[in-house]
């Protein structure tokens, strides 16, 4: 159905395999029949969300997913390689030194390539996800924020080709190469907007719901290198630009996703179910949210299936 009222944008925040929990949100809220009028995506808020604009349900997302986990092709990616030096789970004596040196071989990488990922790994995993088409064809009006590495500012691609769009928003700086797009030189959206509040307002919401997966900022850390002061930094700056965004939504859902890293895949599967639960502790606030009509609406579709229930 379609409204011709308030629009409810939904703005999906970046944090790579964090991301996952987005599935659970979009269950939950199809369960309990709320509609979104736009999805605007930073990063892997742009792939789950334009997955899911262009057509794909929750289940058939989520079903990918668990089939590229266990494709030949990922099992033989640096995709996988990287991620399981994050997984916190007992390794032997061997598997650790060799994470401690294949950790000091990326880091050396890095120094003289502008990524340690294959290109070729992430646009395969962009391709299985979604289709060929362009972003204007989605069934649910969605938007993907990428940020020029040249000018420094935000761009929000609302047409062209989507695989192109999500492949710029998903180019985390140093893990993948920046992407060419005629004078643009595009790399994560998260630089700019983790959680892209702002573009979804502008994509024309009224009401925002927003969903953070990034973790909290700790204050456990460790500082005994330059290179651990360098990220420490950047990851300030990014929770003050995250915090003075998320102040102009409405709702916000935060997936309790704990320390899990960005590349640890070990835990993907218990994504889906904290993002759930992360929504449904949300309900009240988000039908609060809502415009009066869509509220009645709701109430009558849920009164009714309750009925036919039993």
């Amino acid at each position: 159905m379609k409204w011709t009222g308030k629009k409810v944008g939904l703005a999906l925040g970046g944090g790579g395999v964090r991301g996952f929990s987005h599935i659970g949100v979009l269950n939950v809220l199809e369960e309990e029949g709320i509609e979104i009028d736009l999805i605007v995506g930073t990063s892997a808020g742009a792939l789950i969300g334009g997955a899911y604009a262009s057509g794909q349900s929750p289940r058939e997302i989520q079903d990918k997913i668990a089939a590229y986990l266990l494709s030949p092709e990922f099992d033989a990616s640096t995709l996988k390689s990287i991620g399981l030096t994050f997984s916190p789970e007992n390794k032997s004596f061997f598997r650790k030194a060799r994470t401690f040196i294949m950790n000091r071989f990326w880091f050396v990488q890095a120094f003289f390539k502008q990524s340690i990922l294959p290109s070729n790994d992430f646009e395969s995993l962009i391709n299985y996800f979604l289709p060929e088409i362009d972003i204007r064809e989605t069934k649910i009006p969605f938007r993907a924020v990428s940020t020029d590495l040249i000018t420094g500012k935000k761009i929000i691609f609302s047409e062209g080709p989507l695989r192109q769009a999500v492949l710029a928003s998903c180019s985390v700086p140093g893990a993948l190469a920046p992407v060419r797009h005629g004078d643009w030189l595009l790399a994560d959206g998260g630089i700019t907007s983790l959680v892209p509040v702002h573009a979804t307002r502008e994509a024309g919401a009224d009401v925002v719901i927003a969903v953070m997966v990034d973790r909290d900022l700790s204050t456990s850390v460790s500082m005994e290198t330059a290179k651990d002061v360098l990220y420490r930094a950047g990851e300030i700056t990014t929770d003050a630009l995250e915090a003075s965004e998320l102040k102009d939504a409405d709702v916000i859902i935060r997936p309790q996703v704990g320390d899990l890293h960005w590349m640890d895949f070990s835990r993907a599967s218990d994504l889906i179910k904290i993002g759930e639960q992360a929504t449904r502790d949300s309900l009240e606030k988000i039908n609060d949210s809502l415009p009066l009509y869509r509220r009645i609406v709701r109430f009558a579709g849920r009164f009714i299936r309750r009925r036919l229930k039993g």
